[in-house]
């Protein structure tokens, strides 16, 4: 550390912010194993055309996909944030 400079003490508010950001993307995790869990049941029916079945499928799985990922990248940007809060340096 250079002369002059001083780490201040962790920015309790921003641990606590980048904790309910990590939380909350980890929720929305959650909530996008259990929608693949129910893709099982997505079975065609009897009556439904296979193309229409196989359309609907496609969105799901496709909307999985994208909430994963933004649930992935909201999970890690509270990580970030949990961490950033711990390490900032005074500008006094």
């Amino acid at each position: 550390m250079v002369e002059g400079e001083r780490t201040r003490q962790p920015d309790w508010v921003g641990r606590g912010i980048g904790l309910a950001v990590f939380t909350g993307g980890i929720i929305l995790l959650v909530w996008v194993f259990i929608g693949t869990y129910r893709l099982g049941d997505m079975l065609p029916k009897p009556n439904e055309k296979l193309d229409q079945w196989a359309i609907a499928f496609g969105v799901q799985i496709a909307r999985l996909f994208v909430s994963g990922l933004v649930a992935s990248w909201i999970s890690g940007r509270g990580a970030q944030l949990y961490a950033a809060a711990g390490r900032a340096l005074s500008a006094d």
